[in-house]
């Protein structure tokens, strides 16, 4: 807006600037911006008279802004409004209800902003966290930061029905994994900026789902993963020649394992690792070449692991440079972060443009050879590290083949990263129960703190897994976001086929299950890129009225209907809390049988190695594949949908190439499947224009009901059809 078109209103004995997307008021030691949102409301303040939006990765480039009308003191939008009166402010939602009041006070080196709270009352969700938190999904404080096995974000859903997201400008994060960025809630939520210009932004969001809409729309939801990054991906440190690289894949295959990918550590590309070597480097030492020994004709064996056992193959990147030449180079240029102790003295600055571009030049020629994806370590000497070092990465897949989906796996998260293409795994975790217990808290606090993609080192990484911990862990990361199993180099490979006849069999029985929920699971990605709702969700999303699950991690959702509850206890003892249904609305059946559970909870006692405790609702519509060794031989026969009668209920299955980012062209097929309980009818409609090898073209019904089960026979899916039980 030009200096011409600002106009001074007095109203009310309150002087504001009419801004474009809002105003500008004076406040004691600066200025405060109340300004409208994608997704809400900005509350901006200043020392200076800059109140715009802090420059930041964290929210959605080109944000589309909503209209907006100015009344008296108040910023009236769709979403809601906000009244101001100086540092004063109170938000409403769109039916003029009451959500939420504050104060900015201006501090030397900060801003502080004075939410009002109810200790008794309000709970907040969705800031991350790690080894101290994850048995409880709410959390009362929060401080940014990024660190092995644990990231927190500067947002927060409350039960007040908001949303809330502190930001701040991204440049003055210089180094440190620190996000100067706090809250706490006492009398009152007080969020700490410790920046003399600063964001707030909140968000109305009546239900923990809308908070997530709200979120992600502000910050960018995640993009559709490749399809074959939701098989069974085989990592360990320690693949130690070729020879063993190719005994190793061709067991998995000759033996029907199941699998999509395998991931190396450092053995792939050097000889040794980097741990040991000075701040100057070796000479020695391949930065961005190929070991030898693993891959003496790395062109000629990735392509056989493609063509020949159809497997990708991912790589472990480090943020740092071993090799004394290039850091000398890397230094001249004043391209490395050397504020660091050890090998932190050696950590590229991402930050910098031209250091992205030459790392990516100096990785392209991998993705030339066949490289599939990357698995990216150790970035947590900065906040923002795994942000700038995958877009890196990705801008490097973008010149090499602009149509191909990123995948990478990385160690921990900034909001706004989940944009792009990228999972996170939860860090380097013991080999024990008490670790295994951590991970559905993981799932479901990473996925409220915006991120889309969560899986881990199944089985542990530090120590040696026992064969009931790694049974039990093989079953919690079947319904994780990627399936993934890794291990050290100096204990027995997590691989299904190393640890007994009696294993194997639970470990094929949860990778065939992983397989056969793949089309499910893909099609919930889909749901959650398009309507910013996460493929896992907490109970309390779904039952926000049942105080039983209101703070329950152990067990989730996938999607609406099917809830997993996994045994984390050795010796199969395990206790599963049933939420309760509305009036009306059916009942609760043991998965894929016809028995219905009822009361208050399940419990377990020295349970087979072979049991998940898995429970699908009355009306859950759930699309099974039939059973495939990898994700390319889709559709492998009919969709096998399921029906648990008792109530209505309907799933959109969404089918596309599985490679290309030509689904956001709106290149796929949806069809919606929906269930009529009273007529025993299953119908579907079919929307879209793609076609492929990897379509259903077959579909059949298995109807449960109460000590009943009805198969339905194979028809043609067409455009539209019915099936009648």
């Amino acid at each position: 807006m030009s200096i011409l078109a600002i106009s001074c209103v007095l109203i009310a004995a309150v002087v504001f600037e009419e801004q474009d997307h809002g105003v500008k008021v004076k406040i004691p030691n600066g200025y405060m911006e109340v300004a409208v949102t994608n997704a809400g409301f900005r509350i901006g303040a200043s020392h200076g008279e800059d109140t715009s939006p802090c420059e930041t990765s964290i929210i959605v480039p080109n944000m589309t802004y909503p209209g907006f009308k100015i009344e008296e003191n108040s910023i009236v939008s769709d979403i809601g409004t906000i009244h101001f009166d100086g540092s004063h402010f109170t938000m409403t939602d769109a039916s003029s209800k009451y959500i939420v009041n504050g104060t900015v006070i201006l501090m030397p080196d900060s801003v502080k902003v004075f939410l009002n709270n109810n200790m008794n009352i309000d709970k907040y969700f969705g800031s991350g966290g790690g080894l101290s938190d994850e048995s409880t999904l709410s959390s009362n404080s929060a401080s940014a930061y990024v660190h092995n096995m644990e990231t927190i974000t500067p947002h927060y859903w409350g039960s007040r029905k908001y949303s809330a997201l502190g930001v701040i400008p991204e440049w003055i994060i210089t180094n440190g994994p620190s996000y100067p960025v706090t809250w706490k809630a006492t009398d009152d939520v007080i969020w700490t900026l410790n920046s003399t210009k600063a964001d707030l932004y909140l968000m109305p969001a009546a239900t923990m789902d809308e908070g997530m809409v709200q979120y992600w729309t502000l910050t960018g939801a995640p993009v559709v993963l490749p399809r074959y990054a939701f098989g069974y991906l085989a990592c360990r440190y320690g693949w130690s020649n070729r020879s063993y690289i190719e005994s190793i894949l061709t067991t998995f295959r000759n033996e029907s394992w199941p699998i999509d990918a395998w991931i190396s550590d450092f053995g792939w590309f050097t000889t040794t690792n980097d741990y040991s070597l000075p701040p100057t480097g070796s000479p020695t030492y391949h930065d961005f070449g190929y070991n030898n020994i693993t891959f003496p004709q790395p062109v000629e064996q990735l392509k056989e692991y493609h063509e020949k056992l159809h497997l990708r193959f991912g790589g472990i990147r480090k943020p740092r440079l071993g090799n004394s030449e290039l850091i000398q180079f890397a230094k001249q240029k004043g391209w490395l972060n050397s504020e660091g102790q050890g090998v932190n003295k050696r950590n590229i600055n991402f930050t910098i443009p031209e250091a992205r571009e030459w790392y990516s030049q100096e990785n392209m020629h991998y993705l030339d050879d066949g490289v599939d994806f990357w698995w990216d370590d150790e970035g947590e000497f900065q906040y923002f590290t795994f942000y700038n070092w995958n877009l890196a990465q990705a801008n490097m897949l973008q010149t090499h083949n602009s149509s191909k989906r990123y995948f990478s796996i990385s160690r921990a998260f900034s909001p706004g990263i989940q944009r792009m293409g990228t999972s996170f795994w939860t860090g380097d975790q013991n080999s024990n129960w008490e670790a295994l217990n951590l991970h559905p808290g993981y799932l479901l606090k990473w996925q409220l703190a915006g991120i889309g993609y969560v899986t881990c080192d199944t089985g542990g990484f530090r120590g040696s897994s026992d064969t009931e911990l790694l049974v039990r862990w093989y079953q919690l990361s079947t319904f994780m976001s990627v399936m993934r199993v890794h291990s050290t180099d100096t204990v027995t490979p997590h691989f299904p086929f190393l640890y007994g006849p009696e294993a194997a069999v639970s470990f094929r029985a949860s990778m065939n299950l992983r397989y056969k929920f793949v089309p499910m699971i893909y099609s919930l990605a889909h749901k959650q890129h398009d309507d910013k709702i996460p493929i896992f969700r907490a109970l309390m999303a779904e039952f926000p009225d049942d105080d039983n699950v209101n703070d329950l991690t152990k067990q989730w959702l996938v999607g609406s209907h099917l809830m997993i509850a996994p045994i984390l206890n050795q010796g199969g003892n395990s206790e599963v809390v049933l939420p309760q249904l509305p009036s009306g609305s059916g009942v609760w059946y043991q998965f894929n049988t016809t028995k219905v559970v009822s009361g208050s909870s399940v419990t377990f006692k020295n349970a087979s190695w072979e049991t998940i405790p898995m429970y699908a609702r009355s009306g859950a519509v759930i699309p099974l594949a039939p059973l495939v060794l990898y994700t390319d031989l889709l559709p492998g026969g009919p969709l096998q949908v399921q029906v648990y009668g008792g109530a209505d209920g309907s799933f959109r299955f969404v089918e596309d190439d599985g490679e290309t980012f030509d689904y956001l062209k709106g290149v796929r097929k949806t069809t919606l499947f929906s269930w009529n309980d009273q007529s025993r009818t299953l119908s579907w409609k079919s929307e879209g224009s793609f076609e492929g090898p990897n379509m259903f073209t077959e579909v059949m019904l298995t109807l449960f009901e109460k000590d009943s089960m009805t198969h339905s026979d194979v028809v043609k899916m067409g455009s539209e059809g019915s099936l009648k039980a």
